[in-house]
C-alpha cells in the first residue's frame, strides 16, 4: 500500500512538473518594436536554470528591472513555450549624437536602445562620456533632473543641456542666460530658485549666469 502511495505521489510530481514547467532553453521570448532588444538583453543576462515555471510571476522576476505591463504565455506541448512581453515606455530617453539610453525611473534602470519613438520624452545632451558604460551610468544619474527640466522646458526656453568638468550640469536658455546645476541632487529646488531669479525685473533682459550649486541659494557672479 505504501509503495502505491509513493508511486502515486511520484506520478503527481511528474505530472505537475510537466504541466507547469518547461526547459528554460525551450522558451522563446517575444516583444514588439523597440522593446524586443531591451527585453532580450535583460532576459539573457539572468542566470538560466534547467526548468522554468510558466507563470507571470516567474517571467516578471526574470525581467526584473523592466516595468513589465503585460505577459502572455503560450505553451506548445510537449516542451516548447512562447512568452510575449509588453513593457511601458521609458520615462525619458537621453540622446547624445547617435547614442540613445532609455531610462525607467520607477525601476531605476537604464538600457541602450537603437531608436527613439516620436512619442517619447527625448532629451538631447552634450558633454556626457562617450564610452557606452559611462554614458549609460551618467544618463541614469541625470535622468531625474532632465525629466524635471522638461516639465519647464517652454517656461525656461531651454536651448541645450550639457555636462561640464568644471561646472557639472549646465542648462543654456534661448535668451542667453545660463543655469548651473552642478550635480543632479535637489533638482526641483534648483529649478524653482532659477525661475524665481529669471522672473526678477533686474535680470529679465540681462544675459546672466545663475549658479544653483549652493544649498538654498542662487548666486549670480558679478553682482553684489
Amino acid at each position: 500500500m505504501k509503495l502505491l502511495w509513493r508511486m502515486g505521489l511520484i506520478a503527481l510530481v511528474v505530472v505537475a512538473v510537466y504541466w507547469f514547467t518547461v526547459p528554460a532553453a525551450r522558451v522563446a521570448v517575444h516583444a514588439d518594436s523597440w522593446e524586443a532588444p531591451v527585453v532580450d538583453q535583460v532576459w539573457r543576462s539572468r542566470p538560466q536554470g534547467f526548468l522554468m515555471f510558466l507563470s507571470r510571476v516567474s517571467v516578471v522576476d526574470r525581467l526584473k528591472g523592466l516595468p513589465v505591463s503585460d505577459v502572455t504565455i503560450k505553451r506548445e506541448r510537449p516542451w516548447n513555450a512562447t512568452v510575449s512581453v509588453d513593457i511601458t515606455d521609458p520615462d525619458v530617453v537621453i540622446r547624445q549624437g547617435d547614442k540613445l539610453v532609455a531610462v525607467f525611473l520607477q525601476t531605476g534602470t537604464a538600457y541602450t536602445v537603437t531608436r527613439a519613438s516620436a512619442s517619447w520624452n527625448v532629451v538631447d545632451v552634450s558633454g556626457f562620456p562617450s564610452a557606452p558604460p559611462a554614458f549609460l551610468a551618467t544618463s541614469l544619474k541625470y535622468a531625474p533632473l532632465c525629466c524635471q527640466l522638461m516639465q519647464y522646458r517652454d517656461q525656461l526656453a531651454v536651448m541645450d543641456m550639457s555636462l561640464s568638468s568644471s561646472m557639472g550640469f549646465v542648462v543654456r536658455l534661448k535668451d542667453g542666460k545660463t543655469l548651473i546645476f552642478g550635480d543632479s541632487a535637489n533638482g526641483a529646488s534648483k529649478i524653482e530658485r532659477g525661475i524665481a531669479v529669471l522672473g526678477m525685473p533686474a535680470f529679465k533682459v540681462k544675459k546672466v549666469t545663475i549658479d544653483l550649486r549652493f544649498d538654498g541659494q542662487a548666486v549670480i557672479p558679478g553682482t553684489p
